[in-house]
């Protein structure tokens, strides 16, 4: 009875948010084909000194399938709040799951990530890397999660000009992003300045969403978490073997570019250009993160 009970709320909820999706200069188009949802990883740990923006694009006709997928499988591994890959600690709410019952639960959620992605996207860089490659007056205005999104921005950008897809892809966020006003900041900026100069990014709106109502943000939340964890050469906990294998460079709907330090030096260059240009990058306002 739960599960039918919350199944048919969070439904009735994502359609709702389906209708919102829409292209940000098309106001009568359909909704998206395609969108992209992300989550960051990182923090102060100098065990784990790289930063991570990446989830999973997904068509439309599968995003309620897996959202229904998702919520069978956290009723069915007792843990109806969903998975946030930071409660995996010794105090957290998923610290007491034996290593078993991890590998199944992972197992399953890197099954239905597998299953219903178009592509799963990642970009990752060390805060040495940024500041070495990075202009200081960019560093000032531009976070290195900032930077990060404009990273898988431009591989959204390339898969979809590899794919002959034409139109804008919504980028979805979750709200709890601490990096929010970065991120806005970044989505304005490529939107003002790269599109213009580039043309079709396919760089749709940009929303943020709680994941406790969209399952697919916790799944980018394993995917980012996961990318950061092996980019900073630490071992998985056991049980949690699914998720490094989720993440291979060799699987063929898996995307993320080791970014080379002169491509940086000339994506900085260029957001520097853009800033002298009087096109800086600002605080976004309150109203503004809100609205997001």
């Amino acid at each position: 009875m739960y599960h039918t009970v919350y199944s048919r709320s969070r439904r009735h909820g994502n359609e709702v948010l389906l209708l919102m999706h829409r292209y940000p200069d098309r106001v009568d188009a359909e909704t998206a084909k395609l969108r992209l949802y992300m989550d960051e990883s990182g923090g102060s740990d100098p065990g784990t000194p790289h930063a991570t923006v990446g989830g999973m694009l997904i068509f439309r006709n599968a995003f309620l399938p897996f959202e229904d997928d998702w919520d069978r499988m956290l009723v069915n591994h007792g843990i109806p709040d969903g998975i946030h890959m930071k409660e995996l600690g010794q105090h957290g709410k998923l610290g007491a799951l034996s290593e078993c019952c991890r590998r199944e639960l992972f197992e399953e959620a890197c099954y239905l990530i597998k299953k219903y992605r178009a592509v799963t996207l990642v970009a990752s860089l060390s805060n040495q890397e940024y500041e070495a490659n990075i202009p200081e007056l960019v560093r000032k205005s531009f976070s290195v999660y900032g930077m990060l999104f404009n990273l898988t921005v431009m591989m959204n950008h390339k898969l979809a000009e590899a794919n002959n897809y034409e139109d804008p892809i919504p980028i979805i966020m979750d709200t709890g992003n601490p990096h929010k006003g970065h991120v806005i900041n970044a989505h304005e900026f490529m939107l003002r300045r790269w599109q213009r100069i580039i043309g079709n990014l396919h760089l749709g709106s940009l929303t943020f969403v709680d994941d406790k109502v969209l399952n697919i943000l916790q799944a980018a939340d394993i995917i980012a978490w996961g990318t950061r964890r092996r980019a900073s050469r630490l071992r998985f906990m056991p049980g949690l073997e699914p998720v490094e294998k989720l993440l291979v460079s060799d699987e063929p709907h898996h995307t993320e570019i080791p970014w080379k330090p002169e491509w940086l030096r000339e994506f900085g260059a260029n957001l520097a250009q853009g800033i002298a240009d009087g096109e800086g990058l600002r605080e976004p306002t309150d109203e503004e993160i809100r609205e997001s």
